[in-house]
């Protein structure tokens, strides 16, 4: 994160870092997740905003950083994951995007990366994540559904990062210790 520090009462603000994550989807109900070098779990593609950087141009780097690939396409914003519990280095906040491929893309690893490795949605559990990937993951999987059956109602998932977990998710949910289950 940051932190601002100023003024006559030497006030000091400190702020979480942000990041992006990327839930990549191809047309056949399939995940690209990259696994990572430094833990070898594997996790959305993703990485920090830079001071100076947009959320948007983040997403676009990364993307290109981390598989090879450009974005053809607007990335969707699906929901904001920011307990302070979620990535345990620090402090974070992340804005997760979705990326719609259409099958042809072949992204290869690179940058901080040590493999690429697409899996399908019903296979989520079967997989040890990096940070509250998998919670992202599951909701993720729960919304796409609920999209592509056109269901008239629509909840997050608990996920099994933390059970009282707060995210925010642009369907207009707000899953939280606060809120009724």
């Amino acid at each position: 994160g940051t932190c601002f520090c100023g003024g006559d009462n030497f006030y000091c603000m400190c702020t979480p870092s942000l990041a992006i994550d990327l839930v990549i989807v191809t047309n056949s109900d399939e995940i690209w997740l990259v696994r990572r070098k430094d833990t070898s779990q594997l996790a959305t593609c993703g990485g920090f905003v830079l001071v100076g950087e947009t959320v948007e141009d983040a997403v676009r780097g990364e993307l290109k950083e981390e598989t090879g690939l450009d974005l053809n396409k607007p990335p969707q914003l699906f929901g904001l994951f920011s307990d302070p519990r979620r990535d345990n280095r620090r402090h974070t906040t992340s804005a997760v995007y979705v990326i719609y491929l259409d099958g042809n893309e072949h992204p290869v690893a690179a940058d901080d990366v040590k493999a690429m490795k697409r899996i399908h949605m019903k296979d989520i559990e079967k997989h040890e994540y990096f940070s509250d990937h998998r919670t992202i993951l599951l909701d993720f999987r729960k919304w796409h559904l609920h999209e592509k059956d056109n269901k008239s109602e629509y909840r997050s998932s608990l996920g099994d990062f933390a059970d009282d977990i707060d995210r925010s998710l642009c369907d207009g949910s707000l899953t939280s210790r606060f809120s009724p289950k």
